[in-house]
């Protein structure tokens, strides 16, 4: 039996527009009436359409299913199926990765207030870092621009991180020589595509004192910090040793409208029943 495009998609469900996609590519052939130029199918068709949205169904791209319709090789559908599952291997593997990273910023977010002032020793693997800023100025060097692109690329991988000098910070000035950047932690940088070169900065593993501080637009985020945390230095006999202090930025968010940062900082320490480095 014959059927009008309009009657066979809705029987097919499927839309016009598909069939007369699937007929650009030659996946099926309706005859055509020359005197009205009308399509008209049957259900020859009907088991073309199925058998190719079979194909597609199987995440194999339409160009290879309509090879694959002119094809009467198993094995030319075997290897393009065994193609197929390799590439959603990889994608549930890229998307269990960003899985995981999702629950880990999103348990951050949660611990803020939980966290704020708190501290805690955490033994972090090694810091990769492009630096971004002199302070708060954007920095304009060719090496930045060729880079940025990529280490935006690969968020959330990547994250903001700024880095003090820590004589600076021992010596207590009211401001410090910070700067700020996009970092990846060591461990993560098979999940992306980053290129580490000579302008890569890079911080070894290390031991460190951490804690979340708050800061607003309108204040240094660690000129109100500073005797807190020497305070507590001093209290547990850590000594703070070689090695820049580092943090990243945890979230912002705006209250009457000011803009709140949170942001988690690392002092590099060792004392008693700290490893020694």
């Amino acid at each position: 039996m014959k059927y009008r495009i309009g009657e066979f998609s809705k029987l097919l469900g499927v839309t016009v527009d598909t069939l007369k996609h699937y007929e650009s590519l030659q996946i099926i052939e309706p005859l055509k009436d020359e005197k009205n130029n009308y399509r008209y199918f049957d259900d020859y068709d009907a088991r073309t359409i199925i058998k190719s949205r079979t194909l597609r169904s199987l995440n194999l791209p339409l160009d290879d299913v309509a090879k694959l319709m002119e094809s009467d090789s198993t094995a030319d559908v075997i290897e393009k199926m065994e193609e197929s599952k390799q590439a959603l291997k990889e994608q549930i593997h890229k998307n269990t990765l960003l899985l995981n990273k999702m629950t880990e910023v999103q348990n951050e977010i949660i611990a803020i207030n939980s966290s704020l002032h708190k501290f805690k020793l955490k033994s972090l693997p090694g810091l990769y870092r492009l630096q971004h800023t002199d302070k708060d100025k954007l920095l304009n060097h060719s090496c930045i621009e060729n880079a940025v692109s990529s280490w935006m690329n690969a968020l959330p991988y990547t994250f903001s991180s700024f880095r003090i000098k820590t004589a600076e910070f021992l010596s207590g000035p009211n401001s410090y020589d910070y700067n700020w950047g996009q970092a990846i932690w060591e461990n993560e940088l098979e999940y992306v595509d980053l290129e580490i070169n000579e302008d890569i900065e890079y911080i070894p593993p290390q031991t460190y004192l951490s804690t979340v501080l708050s800061s607003t637009n309108r204040e240094y985020f660690l000129s109100n910090s500073r005797t807190l945390i020497m305070n507590h230095i001093d209290e547990h006999l850590y000594a703070i040793i070689k090695g820049d202090i580092v943090g990243k930025l945890i979230f912002t968010s705006i209250k009457k409208g000011l803009r709140i940062s949170y942001i988690e900082i690392y002092i590099p320490v060792q004392g008693a029943g700290l490893p020694m480095t």
